[in-house]
């Protein structure tokens, strides 16, 4: 993965309005420009240096930076042994030798095309990164700009020069915000905003690809702070003391080196030789690099004054590159490979940052850091599938972890995931034997929970810039501590703070030290630091196992069990229309095949990305198609392959069923191999689900998601039958086969003592139980932790006749009866006028936020319904009630990315039958409410 981003890896945040030249529209005319008394209007001039905005401007360097990328590849693109021009020759040769030292400094997988991006990066924002520094003259200075330069003073494309000329008001706008800021925190400000604001528009692709957002000083004061009283505390050394190395891995725009910098923790006396010697910074990313680099000279020297000094200890680099070998090139980039030997002979005590937060994703060139991944992580987890153990920022905690040997302290702001997340179990078991204490600040801020649990995780730390929770975290390493073991410290920042309110409580703490009431944690056998697994649930009756989907004896309910159906192209293979879901599966797959006739001459893994890139008009490329390209599978259309398909809570679509196509398949073609197949299935949540528990019946094929992160439990499953004439099959035909193990039937009819109990009878009883409250109260962490386990409740009948009758409601809820609700007409005419039968577009409860009247359901300027009892609301599953579900998914929506319509009035043969089916989910969930309530205790 990627690194060196300064933030998450979901989302960018914005950088808001700084000069407050922004806010509501009056109802008056607006106020033109140039309109502007000359006074005012040269004022505005002078204070934002262009009547354009930074992320206006960025659609231009956008275009110029294509234009530079075009003409340098036609200038290195070529064999030098097919050309008898001597400057094309030596353009050739240079680059070549450039590309091998990016691939030597930076990372094996760098490819010709990352190369020439970077340096048409460099001839656009170079002036900018200038423009910062004022007088001086940043891209003489840098080593990594003067070998950016040596390499374009070879290539030379013609008319690069009148490209760059039409930038020059926008880098005159620069020199005139940076003139007019006085003090560190606006020209740490207007950082911010060229990071956020320009680049992310300028460079999209790059942005979004690693994850570009800044951290906010607020917690990067925190971080800091915390790891100046350890050191203090633990080792009895300061920050400035001499021999105390710090390094920021991940640097990103320089915000933790510049902080520290002026932070006051290091004294005046020592700072020259703490810039000198002793703080390190990598990164990655070119544009980052150059904007740390100016970031933390200015700051640097705006403290010190004096001649400008450059910050000779930032290597642009791959940090988890840096232990797989040695440096083995140096020519162009002499005085990088220097930097990075340096920082590697030296004894790092303190690591602090803000990783990269990619989701996991196998690279080359770290076969070093992945094995010790492997045994540790890995090898502590009690997981089955550990992909997302190699997420960035947890190769990140190995990586610092391993880094700083004997003694030294981590602070890092990551994704909290980890905290709590099923297969991180093995990261927590390693951490706690490997540090001696470990501070964790939970901020929160999951966007991915819903209902009651994402109101109490309220705002997100990095604002829009992430959906994921973030956490503080402080490890200490010291042999010599006073304590025996680890002592774990975790604090949660509270339920329903805003992003302001929880900068303000770390803020105002300023360290570790200023929060109070630290709660110590015992970690379980588990290894659960929170949330632990509740006493008793290992004796209950599992689900599935691995054992049993793999045919060894296994004392489980179920033989097999299966994820949903994950497309991860859901807009190019879902819709409610037919036609739509068709025509779009045959735009795709006419993508798909074009790719595969590209490649019949070049089977090479480097040839197929790139012609998915080049087939892409139509088409979500992910690692799983790709793969499927290089393997030359086929596919081809068939109209066939639109089923209806169950994609979420009480909510079908259509679906281009496609093995080819999708992401994964799992087991999908052993429980619904065809859309009429006769079967059944109980789905319930996946490990690590974030949703309360809650199950579902279906009879189709279900998405993954329909149950976060779901596993189904079918009634039956399908296999191949024998192609033996005698036993009445048919080559290539499916039998259906009982999946209810016959353990699990004989445990039943030998504990109820009822030898009449039925295969069919289990199937509903768990899907009864299932719903009980007392259960699902008694268990709720190991639900969320583990495989679902069940019960043998007191009343086996009462259990499986509810299941029963739950499962014909939720199965049946497209023709169930209809709850009487009132329809209401507004406007004038005649009530069933055309107009009023205008289908759903948004549909929404009646009043404002935050007073909703949940009795009326708004479904168009013309109609409402009217007297929707409490009850619809009392039943939730996967986190929303299904009216909830409806109104969020019956809507006309179009895909960002795509521009793709899924219009849900397309679903339903006449508009009258949207207000039908509103009625049938209110009812269904009237009487579920019913028969819930009507349970038994597990236990009675």
């Amino acid at each position: 993965p990627s690194q060196g981003t300064d933030g998450p890896d979901i989302g960018q945040g914005t950088a808001g309005d700084p000069e407050g030249l922004t806010g509501k529209h009056s109802m008056a005319a607006p106020l033109q420009f140039d309109d502007l008394p000359g006074a005012i209007m040269a004022k505005i001039v002078e204070k934002c240096g262009s009547r354009r905005y930074w992320d206006e401007w960025a659609g231009d360097v956008a275009k110029i930076a294509q234009a530079h990328i075009t003409r340098i590849s036609a200038m290195v693109k070529v064999d030098p042994q097919d050309t008898d021009n001597e400057d094309v020759k030596a353009a050739a040769d240079v680059f070549a030798e450039f590309v091998d030292e990016l691939r030597d400094d930076l990372n094996p997988g760098i490819t010709t095309d990352d190369a020439i991006e970077m340096l048409a990066q460099h001839m656009v924002t170079g002036p900018v990164y200038d423009a910062l520094f004022g007088e001086e003259t940043f891209s003489a200075r840098n080593p990594i700009s003067q070998a950016m330069q040596t390499v374009l003073d070879v290539i030379t494309p013609s008319g690069i020069g009148a490209e760059s000329d039409e930038l020059e008001e926008f880098y005159e706008s620069v020199r005139r915000r940076v003139k007019g800021a006085g003090t560190d925190d606006a020209r740490q400000k207007i950082v911010a905003e060229l990071y956020d604001k320009f680049f992310r528009n300028a460079f999209p692709e790059t942005s979004n690809r690693l994850g570009i957002v800044y951290t906010p000083v607020e917690i990067v004061d925190f971080i800091l702070h915390s790891v100046a009283e350890v050191l203090e505390r633990e080792f009895g050394t300061l920050p400035g003391d001499d021999g105390v190395h710090i390094l920021d891995p991940f640097t990103g725009t320089g915000t933790f080196v510049t902080r520290l910098l002026q932070s006051g923790l290091i004294p005046d006396d020592a700072l020259a030789r703490k810039y000198e010697r002793e703080i390190h910074a990598n990164e990655i990313v070119l544009l980052a690099y150059y904007i740390a680099s100016v970031n933390i000279e200015t700051a640097f020297h705006g403290i010190v004054g004096g001649a400008y000094q450059p910050f000779e200890r930032i290597c642009l680099t791959d940090t988890f590159q840096l232990n797989e070998g040695d440096d083995l090139l140096a020519s162009l980039l002499v005085d990088n490979s220097d930097r990075r030997t340096r920082q590697k002979e030296q004894d790092i005590r303190v690591i602090v940052g803000n990783p990269p937060w990619m989701v996991g994703k196998k690279e080359p060139g770290y076969p070093k850091l992945y094995g010790r991944i492997e045994k540790t992580y890995a090898a502590r987890s009690s997981a089955t599938l550990k992909n997302s153990l190699y997420d960035s920022y947890k190769l990140a905690l190995r990586w610092a972890s391993d880094r700083i040997g004997e003694n030294g302290i981590i602070g890092f702001v990551t994704n909290g995931s980890w905290i709590d997340g099923n297969v991180d179990s093995g990261i927590r078991a390693c951490l706690a034997e490997e540090f001696t204490s470990i501070h964790i600040l939970n901020l929160r801020g999951n966007a991915r929970t819903s209902g009651e649990q994402r109101r109490a995780e309220a705002g997100n730390a990095f604002g829009e810039g992430s959906r994921a929770p973030v956490a503080i975290i402080v490890l200490v390493r010291n042999p010599e501590a006073a304590h025996k073991g680890c002592r774990i410290l975790y604090q949660d920042i509270g339920d329903y703070l805003s992003r302001e309110e929880k900068l303000r409580i770390v803020m105002e703490a300023g360290s570790i030290s200023g929060i109070d009431n630290w709660q110590e944690i015992s970690s379980d056998h588990h290894h659960d630091w929170i949330n632990q697994r509740e006493p008793g649930f290992n004796d209950l009756i599992p689900l599935g196992s691995v054992d049993a989907k793999k045919g060894r004896a296994s004392e489980t309910v179920f033989g097999l069990y299966s994820n949903g159906y994950k497309t991860s192209r859901d807009a190019y293979l879902y819709n409610f229309s037919q036609v739509s879901c068709a025509g779009h599966a045959q735009l795709m797959i006419a993508d798909y095949l074009a790719a595969l006739a590209e490649l019949s001459n070049n089977p090479g893994p480097a040839d197929a990305k790139a012609a998915a890139k080049r087939h892409s008009n139509h088409t979500h490329w992910d690692q799983a198609l790709e793969n499927n390209l290089r393997q030359r599978r086929e596919t081809a259309y068939s109209p066939v392959n639109v089923w209806r398909t169950q994609y979420r809570p009480f909510v079908k679509q259509h679906c281009y069923v496609d093995y080819t196509l999708v992401n994964r398949k799992y087991q999908m073609d052993s429980i619904f191999p065809s859309p009429d197949a006769d079967n059944r299935a109980i789905c319930v949540p996946g490990v690590g689900s974030t949703k309360p528990f809650s199950a579902l019946m279906v009879d189709t094929m279900p998405d993954l998601e329909l149950i976060s992160k779901g596993q189904c439990f079918p009634r039956y499953r399908f296999e191949a039958a024998p192609d033996d004439d005698m036993l009445g099959g048919e080559p290539g035909s499916l039998q259906r086969v009982d999946n209810i193990t016959s353990a699990a039937l004989e445990r039943f009819r030998a504990h109820y003592r009822n030898p009449d109990i039925s295969k069919d009878d289990v199937f509903d009883y768990v899907y009864g139980v299932l719903h009980a409250p007392d259960f699902r109260d008694a268990f709720p962490n190991a639900l969320s932790k583990e495989l679902t386990r069940i019960p043998l409740a007191g009343d086996f009948v009462a259990f499986a006749g509810a299941g029963r009758e739950l499962g014909r409601l939720h199965l049946d809820y497209e023709s169930c009866r209809e709850y009487p609700l009132d329809l209401e007409f507004a406007g004038k005419g005649t009530p069933n006028a055309e107009r009023c039968w205008l289908g759903c577009r948004a549909m929404r409860y009646a009043g404002k936020r935050g007073e909703h009247d949940r009795s009326v359901l708004v479904i168009n300027d013309h109609l409402q319904l009217t007297g929707i009892p409490g009850e619809a609301h009392c039943y939730v599953v996967n986190g929303r009630t299904p009216l909830d579900w409806f109104i969020d998914r019956y809507t006309i929506s179009t895909d960002k990315k795509s521009g793709i319509l899924n219009d849900a009035n397309e679903w339903f043969e006449k508009p009258e039958d949207l207000v039908t089916a509103i009625r049938r989910i209110v009812f269904l969930s009237v009487e579920t409410v019913r028969i819930v309530n009507g349970l038994p205790e597990v236990n009675g």
